[in-house]
């Protein structure tokens, strides 16, 4: 019989982050479905036991890797509204840090975009970073607007959601490589990112009219 060798010892200092790590590449390679719990502490080099010190359930792991992918989405977006630019160029910069990040970590923005959204309300953390990441968008979409819009708060909320859309829908076609030829000649994704990045300013343009 063969025999099972024990997990080797932990030595990286912070186990919660060595999880979440883990858990995004898993996502990225096999799917949210493949993630369990056992199957990260294996991985990670860990006693089976040892992720329900940091995660109750696969549920609340996938909440957590949520809210730290939108955290960091929210960082990204806020540096670009920062910046000292026109409105137009703003909010392109914020489109093109978004569709970035989706390139950069594929397994966050999957769970962020995922069953672990129903969670937001079960998680305060959650909720507070997805909003935070929206608002970091509203801010380049205001300052994209005419001045005569601006202080529609309406306005700015559906231009917002419509330049959220496409960017989002360009990071998944991207991720899923689902390029058609005829839109992006030999699969090139930046076409489809050049394209969405001017959409983006267009819809904000168009609904401030």
């Amino acid at each position: 019989m063969v025999k099972r060798s024990a997990p080797a010892p932990y030595h990286h200092g912070d186990l919660r982050h060595a999880l979440t790590a883990a858990a995004a590449k898993l996502v990225e390679s096999d799917g949210v479905d493949a993630l369990t719990l056992r199957e990260l502490a294996r991985r990670v080099g860990v006693s089976h036991a040892a992720p329900a010190h940091h995660f109750t359930d696969k549920a609340g792991l996938l909440a957590e890797l949520a809210a730290d992918g939108f955290e960091s989405l929210a960082r990204r977006l806020t540096e670009c509204t920062g910046r000292r630019t026109t409105g137009a160029k703003r909010l392109r910069d914020v489109g093109r840090a978004y569709i970035a990040f989706a390139r950069k970590q594929p397994g966050h923005y999957r769970v962020m975009f995922g069953r672990a959204l129903a969670l937001a309300a079960r998680s305060p953390r959650l909720a507070e970073a997805g909003a935070s990441a929206f608002r970091a968008l509203e801010e380049a979409v205001l300052a994209a607007l005419p001045k005569t819009h601006q202080g529609s708060p309406e306005k700015v909320r559906q231009a917002a959601f419509l330049a959220w859309s496409s960017v989002h829908g360009a990071s998944m076609l991207i991720l899923d490589a689902a390029v058609l030829p005829d839109l992006a000649p030999q699969g090139d994704a930046a076409a489809i990112e050049t394209l969405v990045l001017g959409l983006t300013s267009a819809v904000a343009e168009a609904i401030g009219r």
